[in-house]
């Protein structure tokens, strides 16, 4: 099995899921001021939080057609890419400032990503 060739995929998922994570971010800062059961329903109108769901669906799909190919033992735990995807876009989009502990673990993850993909 080689894990290289699946390699775009598994980036395309973990940016469909960033994607999902920024959008519901954006969508429940954008009405945090509302409280009760009024906020969910400015929650279900709001644009961002309705494209998150759609990009959590994708997601899916790609993660349902790797899952027919990878063993999950595998896969799973190279999800881990997401986070570090994550981390970059609330960086660069959201401008959240991230610690030198928590890059500290941004690059022990990316380390655990290279040796799990060394072994597959």
């Amino acid at each position: 099995m080689s894990l290289i060739k699946w390699a775009p995929l598994f980036i395309l998922g973990a940016s469909m899921e960033s994607v999902a994570q920024i959008c519901l971010k954006k969508g429940a800062v954008a009405h945090q001021e509302i409280s009760g059961p009024a906020y969910y329903f400015k929650l279900l109108k709001n644009k961002w939080v309705i494209t998150g769901i759609l990009s959590y669906f994708v997601e899916m799909v790609i993660w349902i057609v790797l899952l027919s190919y990878i063993p999950l033992s595998v896969a799973f735990p190279l999800t881990g890419i997401q986070k570090i995807i994550i981390i970059l876009f609330s960086v660069f989009v959201l401008k959240e400032h991230v610690s030198n502990t928590e890059w500290l673990g941004v690059g022990i993850t990316a380390l655990g990503i290279a040796v799990i993909v060394q072994a597959g």
